[in-house]
């Protein structure tokens, strides 16, 4: 059974005042996002964009490195930590560990990808938010009643409202990632009488709606460990406590809440230096969940998640169907915990490694013989065709066109996801290539296509990289001709001060995989994956210790915990107008 919060509770205990502009109110003494001063006089950590304009026109092209920095690196600067609700893998893999519910509740919330940002990251709550939430919330804690024996056991003689107090102390420490406060559990405490007496709820019945209640709590939803201490201010800095360490630790290499020995840690005061938090991060690391977090990143950072979404043409890829899409996502996840976690671990054998995952559909695709049933299996692709991720066909499905290849979209992903270049939006005035219909391979009408003047700078950058990418049709096979015509996937690309020439795919995974530009930007990438924001001036200094390590190892696991080790990790620079005395 699913009950109605009573007006009065649901106002006055737990949830949270919501408006469409996304403020949350602050019935848990927690503030939303910019409304003034929170826990200990503090305003929610990076209340201010979350996000670094682009210096200069929005509409030049920034080069591959990005802008670049002057001035001498403040080694005791750090970032912002902008106040973010969980998002949806967050919210489900949070459920999961808490309560052991996997249903995947969140993935009926609102889309957490922005156009302006790489990487998922929860957004502010709206209306519609709210309504999904609640419903989220009532869903998991109906599920949950007939647990409460074990959940929140309450031996023979011990008064049961003892026991819920004791339950909403203990559950909401791992519920809202800290100590919970008096005043917190008072409130909980007030919900459960509220459903013992107002409806008549058993002890059972309370402590669900206790639960229901501490779903929709924004100490649950967002990411805000700091509670009602004081920040502990360290010069311009704001260190994080132990438990926020824990939390963000956890949530970067998870997804999820922390588990018993990192509570454990945090309540011992073993989260604040370099060393404690490294060691943690490895062992967050050799779980399955660290797997899970790096197939995570590369899918959202190369947007092979969306394979699903590609439109393709049913006349010219009939074999483009569900068990197609869903083997060339699993090859890529299978394939990069392959190699981070039982290869060599190297963000080149990523890009240049042959070995893959297939099944019967994704074989066909390959040109891979003896391959069959719907269960992928180890295999080696020829070498003289593909090497590393993006050969791959998530990939190239992922950036190529309805009916065919598309030189700009392939390229414009390389330099923008591993140069770290940007380029601006296209002007609305430019006109498309030729279709296929109009004769000639997709090169030679890309080609004349880049002459238009409207085209500019931008298709010049793009299409030189995409062209090595002209052996792939739309879906990934391989092809020596296109439209009757011979392939020719030869370009060049301005990496590390000069332009290189490359004769394929093959040739430019190669040169990718030896660029310390590439390395710089992969870390880069994690920094940003990591602190779900970009990169801003306060980073510089952990950012190039963390590149300058990861050039050296080209370990991606080594990279995760000097992420992890990262002063901006572990301190943040105050909000804007934040209060800390």
């Amino acid at each position: 059974m699913v009950t109605k919060f009573l007006p009065f509770a649901a106002l006055a205990i737990l949830t949270a005042g919501v408006g469409c502009q996304g403020s949350i109110g602050d019935s848990m003494g927690m503030p939303g996002p910019g409304t003034g001063t929170g826990p200990g006089g503090a305003q929610p950590p990076g209340s201010g964009p979350p996000t670094t304009p682009r210096p200069g026109d929005p509409n030049t092209v920034v080069p591959p490195g990005g802008p670049p920095s002057t001035g001498a690196i403040d080694p005791n600067a750090a970032g912002p930590m902008p106040l973010l609700r969980l998002s949806r893998r967050e919210y489900n893999n949070t459920v999961r560990d808490l309560l052991g519910d996997a249903t995947n509740q969140a993935n009926g919330f609102a889309s957490d990808r922005e156009s302006e940002f790489l990487f998922r990251r929860g957004g502010l709550v709206a209306t519609k938010d709210l309504e999904d939430i609640k419903d989220a919330a009532a869903t998991i804690a109906a599920s949950i009643e007939s647990k409460v024996p074990t959940l929140a056991p309450c031996p023979m003689g011990m008064a049961e409202d003892a026991c819920a107090r004791k339950f909403a102390s203990t559950f909401g420490l791992r519920a809202y990632r800290r100590p919970i406060a008096s005043e917190e559990v008072d409130r909980l405490m007030a919900l459960y009488t509220a459903g013992r007496t107002e409806l008549m709820l058993n002890y059972a019945g309370a402590i669900r709606l206790m639960v229901e209640g501490m779903l929709q709590a924004p100490a649950f939803l967002y990411h805000w460990e700091l509670g009602s201490g004081a920040p502990i201010v360290e010069g311009q800095v704001v260190k994080l406590n132990h438990y926020e360490v824990a939390s963000r630790l956890s949530y970067f290499v998870w997804g999820s809440m922390p588990d018993p020995v990192l509570f454990e840690a945090a309540a011992a005061g073993k989260l604040g230096t370099q060393a404690e938090i490294e060691a943690q991060a490895r062992r967050l690391l050799g779980d399955a969940r660290g797997k899970e977090t790096v197939s995570a990143f590369a899918e959202e950072w190369l947007n092979l998640d969306q394979v699903a979404e590609r439109p393709k043409d049913p006349m010219l890829y009939p074999e483009f169907k569900d068990d197609l899409k869903a083997a060339m996502t699993a090859e890529m996840r299978t394939f990069i915990a392959n190699v981070v976690f039982d290869g060599d671990g190297k963000l080149g054998s990523l890009l240049t490694a042959t070995n893959t995952f297939v099944n019967q559909p994704l074989a066909a695709v390959y040109g891979i013989k003896g391959v069959t049933g719907a269960d992928l299996k180890p295999a080696m692709l020829d070498g003289a065709q593909r090497a590393g991720l993006l050969t791959r066909a998530g990939f190239l499905t992922v950036t190529g066109a309805t009916d065919g290849s598309h030189p700009a979209k392939r390229g414009r992903r390389v330099y923008e996801r591993m140069l770290c270049g940007e380029l601006p939006p296209p002007p609305p005035v430019v006109p498309p290539p030729k279709p296929p219909s109009a004769g000639g391979t997709t090169r030679e009408r890309f080609t004349e296509h880049d002459t238009n003047p409207c085209a500019g700078a931008c298709h010049e950058i793009m299409d030189k990289i995409g062209f090595a990418f002209e052996n792939f049709d739309g879906i990934g096979k391989y092809r020596t001709t296109d439209n009757g015509g011979a392939v020719d996937a030869t370009g060049s690309i301005e990496l590390d001060g000069k332009r290189q020439p490359f004769a394929n795919a093959l040739e430019l995974s190669s040169m990718l995989a030896k660029s310390p530009l590439v390395a710089s930007c992969f870390a880069k990438q994690w920094l940003r994956y990591a602190f779900k924001r970009t990169d801003t001036e306060g980073d510089r200094g952990s950012l190039e210790g963390i590149t300058t390590s990861f050039t050296k190892s080209n370990s991606v696991a080594d990279l995760l915990v000097s992420v992890a080790g990262s002063r901006s990790f572990r301190y943040r620079t105050p909000g804007n107008g934040e209060k800390l005395q």
